[in-house]
């Protein structure tokens, strides 16, 4: 009866597992068609040809997006061919689109589970590439799969997270992410969700097992030969002053899994390869292979593996294309600016106003990329007007800095913003404003939420600036933080944080019958204002009169009024609005919640 029992477990979980995915044939690597369209939104196994010199060895490759999956075998990637050659089995597998470290590392158990019984084997070898690593990681040691893992080699795995994650979480900068081809999932790969919640998670897990990683990481985003993407483009002249050497993705110490084997050094010749290249056989196959077939080999490389991005420093601050209002301002006593631009049309064009809407020349020496262009400015109140949306990083070589860091990493974390500067002006930081926008993107699992931006403000005390997140509930916060000291300078810093319990909010499982959905809500009709604009409030109370308070996109407050109560709880504002400049804005009642608008 026992043994019955258990065979219909196993056949149960074996249906259970198998309705998670596609199960595709694939043929021989020479009869692939390189028009083959892979998954596009199911998750699916691809077994390759079994060669006719199998060695009873399972390569399990995982890309970490679903519509990637199908680089590993094609686009000259001779991964599957280099594995058919030798006599390995390769399989193909893509778990879901924008699921993130948590959903792809249960589905890429799932598929080990699916595999082994397949093949009848005990062992698999995982070939992760970018978030595959990280999928890796969450399927052995969350998802207790290590025993029937050999090695894990992650190609590029952003183990600590990406600066280009860091951006995508600011609503009005997603389409930035976006250029890159990966669209979602950017939730997880943070650097502050990684440093916060991932690696102290799996690092201290009881079943973490470090040294069967072997880790390659790429140091060359302006080397590849197979730059197809903007992401190598856009990323590269704002990761490489800020996160170091990388591959237009990952940056090369955040593919630093803690107690892995490292097979490259930072820049080493070897890798001075791109995002996508790491991923191609014909650079990584040969490393791959040698570990496998030598599992004592060690390559003597112990760098210090701590990618240490609690204290983040800025020299730049960012304005943005829907704003009006934004201008580019040169700090006090400087006479040069450099604008890095990231524009979402390709074949952007652009054009310069000084302060009586002048039209400038560009100067010559402008560079011009796909998606990016760099602009030198040696006037102040400039405006840069495009055909395009885009986001420019502007940056002085004033000797003012701005850091931010998280001074604990508890529940409740305490975040620290201090100033800068090399020059010895007692007056350039008298009366500093320090304020931010956060929106919460996910709990602390990784599941998207929809959120109301909220403006936070810094408390100075002995010339820093503090925030205490106690009043916050619990999830994963993306911050838009900015100083500013009129007539003397601007600083900006895209980041983030966590606020809870990381460990007991992944161990727990949410009961939703006992969630409660409000009914509350504010809108502004019409959403873009020009003329007219109604504001609606639905299940608040209010005082009589109630406050009203208009952010810009900063978080800087730039209005308030007073409004009277009614009966039918609409309210005409366009009066309050009208003086606005065209932009992007947040109307925040009496403390209760904030709302974007858009003033044309």
């Amino acid at each position: 009866m026992k043994l019955k029992l258990t065979l219909i477990a196993l056949f149960s979980c074996a249906i259970l597992c198998s309705q998670n995915f596609n199960e595709v044939q694939l043929p021989k690597p020479d009869k692939v068609s390189p028009f083959f369209i892979g998954p596009l939104f199911k998750s699916t196994i691809h077994y390759g040809a079994t060669p006719p010199n199998y060695n009873g060895k399972i390569i399990l490759f995982n890309h970490g997006y679903i519509d990637l999956n199908q680089s590993q075998f094609l686009f000259n990637n001779s991964f599957y061919q280099e594995t058919y050659n030798e006599g390995y089995q390769a399989v193909f597998v893509a778990t879901t689109r924008g699921g993130g470290i948590w959903v792809n590392g249960k589905l890429l158990a799932e598929s080990i589970d699916i595999v082994t019984q397949k093949f009848n084997v005990d062992q698999v070898y995982l070939v992760g590439h970018s978030n595959g690593g990280k999928a890796s990681e969450a399927a052995m040691f969350t998802y207790k799969k290590k025993d029937k893992v050999a090695l894990a080699f992650a190609l590029g795995t952003p183990f600590w997270g990406t600066y280009l994650a860091d951006i995508s979480q600011m609503p009005w900068l997603n389409w930035a992410w976006k250029l890159t081809g990966l669209n979602e999932g950017a939730q997880t790969s943070t650097t502050y969700y990684c440093r916060d919640v991932v690696r102290p998670y799996l690092d201290n897990h009881p079943d973490n097992e470090p040294e069967k990683f072997i880790v390659l990481g790429a140091s060359g985003f302006y080397k590849g030969s197979t730059i197809a993407a903007p992401a190598f483009l856009l990323t590269g002249g704002f990761l490489f002053p800020i996160q170091g050497a990388n591959d237009g993705v990952a940056p090369y110490k955040s593919t630093l899994r803690p107690g892995a084997e490292y097979v490259f050094r930072k820049n080493d010749p070897r890798a001075i390869i791109d995002h996508l290249d790491i991923s191609f056989g014909q650079f990584s196959w040969s490393y791959i292979k040698s570990y496998i077939e030598n599992r004592s080999l060690k390559s003597a490389i112990i760098p210090d593996n701590k990618f240490d991005n609690s204290k983040i420093t800025s020299n730049y601050y960012i304005i943005y294309s829907e704003n009006e209002y934004d201008q580019i301002l040169l700090d006090k006593g400087s006479s040069y600016a450099v604008a890095e631009v990231i524009h979402e049309n390709p074949t952007a064009s652009f054009e310069v106003f000084d302060k009586n809407l002048k039209k400038l020349n560009i100067h010559k020496s402008s560079s011009y990329e796909n998606h990016k262009i760099i602009i030198p400015i040696s006037e102040n109140n400039i405006t840069l007007k495009s055909n395009s949306r885009f986001t420019a990083f502007i940056k002085q070589n004033s000797g003012i800095l701005m850091s931010l860091e998280q001074l604990s990493m508890s529940r409740y974390p305490i975040l620290k913003v201090d100033l800068y500067s090399d020059k010895k002006d007692s007056q350039l930081f008298l009366n500093t404003q320090v304020h931010g926008v956060i929106l919460k993107t996910s709990e602390i699992d990784g599941t998207p939420v929809q959120s109301d931006p909220e403006m936070i403000t810094f408390d100075e005390n002995d010339h820093s600036f503090y925030f205490n997140t106690k009043n916050l509930e619990k999830g994963v916060y993306s911050l838009f933080l900015n100083s500013e000291n009129k007539n003397n300078f601007r600083r900006s810093i895209i980041s983030g944080f966590v606020v809870g319990d990381v460990e007991n909010s992944l161990n727990e499982v949410e009961d939703e019958s006992h969630i409660y959905k409000s009914e509350k809500a504010i809108w502004i009709t019409p959403n873009s204002v020009k003329n007219q604009a109604f504001l609606s409030v639905l299940a608040y109370v209010l005082p009589d009169p109630f406050s009203i308070k208009i952010y810009d996109i900063t978080g800087k407050e730039i209005k308030n009024f007073r409004i009277r109560t009614n009966q039918n709880s609409q309210y005409h504002i366009s009066e309050k609005l009208k003086t606005l400049r065209s932009g992007v804005y947040f109307l925040n009642i009496q403390g209760f919640k904030s709302i974007k608008f858009i003033k044309e």
